[in-house]
């Protein structure tokens, strides 16, 4: 044991989770269990009847729209169109709230026909994802995309390359946020699907910059790329789009379950992670050791390095663009998140993990879980069907809160 109490923890990528548990693990294992095409159609009529973001946010741009264009005149329009653009002269002028009000401001007049694909994608994103994912992608990647495209065009114009006009430039519109919500379905959807859906996805935005795009087209690249990071990092960190709970409110316990390989760990993870609506998961990790002591760890909430680079340069990119320095914000965003994202430990502790896995005998695994005790009944009923052993009597000291 002399070996293993000096190891430390060997962090592995993630990796790719299962298509079959997300997203739309609950969808794909309905279907799956249906017999016959009626049942099936059935059973997507169902899920998409729970939708309730995506027909509201569509309902409220052809509210405004009609508004815009039946109610004021064409002057006014302008006005407010301009008004709540995220051109340069707006955003210089610190009216930050136009990150938001311009994904519900349509340039041109919207027919119901033209709302329909905007309704099913979201509406499909919202199916698979929920309404909190669909809400972060589309808003997130849209607020993101408008920064990135100011400072952009900020360094045109104080370069020289760009003309003075385009400070004032009409910059509306939901294609940064459905463009964003696109590349992120393309992303996560089954391996089969993505092989065609990527590289269609990346051929619409950028074939219209070969034939001389605007800046526009530049943004939906943009945002397209933003959304494969969205749909990467949904599949890489399952756990992470879950709101958790305050400390204080949280009663969870440490549940260890012993597997004789990794691959078991793994497949008990997906089984897991299906239980986190009737079962509150706040964290869940899989820990195993190679033939020479290291202990090799996957985690499904906490950040690394990566995940806080794409979060810090996000955060950095929204709160530069106050300042008038949105590219300097992006870059010290993203490295100062990193730095706290490698040193930060929530959940599931490191000591826990390492404790853990100095009681087990030398070559199992570990899959351990931060769940509430009202869902271990459940959670060791489900994980034992998959060939895990509980190992009782683990230590809580080294459990973060």
């Amino acid at each position: 044991m002399g070996v293993r109490s000096r190891c430390r923890l060997y962090r592995d990528p993630p990796g790719l989770v299962a298509a079959s548990y997300l997203p739309g693990g609950e969808l794909a294992d309905a279907l799956l269990g249906a017999e016959g095409r009626s049942a099936k159609a059935k059973i997507c009529l169902s899920f998409l009847a729970q939708v309730r973001l995506a027909p509201l946010y569509v309902l409220i741009v052809i509210g405004v729209d009609v508004i815009l264009n039946h109610a004021v005149s064409a002057e006014v329009r302008t006005q407010i169109v301009l008004a709540n653009s995220t051109n340069v002269a707006n955003l210089q002028a610190h009216r930050i709230w136009t990150l938001v009000t311009s994904a519900f401001v349509l340039d041109e007049r919207a027919g119901v026909v033209a709302m329909i694909p905007l309704l099913l994608l979201l509406s499909v994103a919202e199916v698979l994802w929920g309404w909190r994912r669909l809400l972060v992608v589309f808003f997130g990647s849209n607020a993101v995309t408008s920064c990135l495209v100011y400072g952009l065009l900020l360094a045109g114009v104080r370069g020289g390359w760009l003309g003075g006009a385009i400070t004032v430039a009409s910059d509306v519109g939901t294609s940064y946020g459905s463009h964003a919500v696109g590349g992120a379905l393309a992303l996560t959807l089954p391996v089969r699907a993505r092989r065609y859906l990527v590289p269609l996805a990346i051929a619409v935005v950028v074939v219209p910059l070969l034939n001389g795009g605007t800046f526009t087209d530049v943004g939906h690249l943009l945002a397209v790329l933003l959304g494969f990071l969205a749909g990467w990092q949904m599949r890489r960190r399952p756990l992470a789009g879950h709101l958790r709970r305050p400390a204080q409110l949280r009663a969870d316990r440490t549940m260890v379950y012993s597997f004789d390989d990794v691959a078991g760990a793994r497949a008990a993870l997906i089984t897991a992670l299906r239980q986190h609506r009737p079962v509150r998961l706040d964290d869940a990790v899989v820990a195993w050791s190679d033939q020479t002591d290291r202990i090799h760890v996957q985690e499904t909430r906490d950040m690394d390095a990566i995940d806080g680079t794409l979060a810090g340069g996000a955060w950095g990119v929204v709160l530069g663009t106050f300042v008038g320095l949105p590219i300097t914000g992006l870059v010290i965003g993203a490295g100062a998140v990193a730095m706290v994202a490698r040193r930060h430990d929530a959940g599931l502790s490191d000591t826990t993990v390492e404790r853990t896995m100095q009681a087990l005998p030398k070559g199992r695994s570990a899959l351990l879980l931060l769940a509430e005790p009202a869902g271990q009944p459940a959670l060791t009923r489900a994980l034992t069907r998959t060939g895990g052993t509980p190992v009782p009597d683990v230590a809580q000291d080294g459990q973060q809160s």
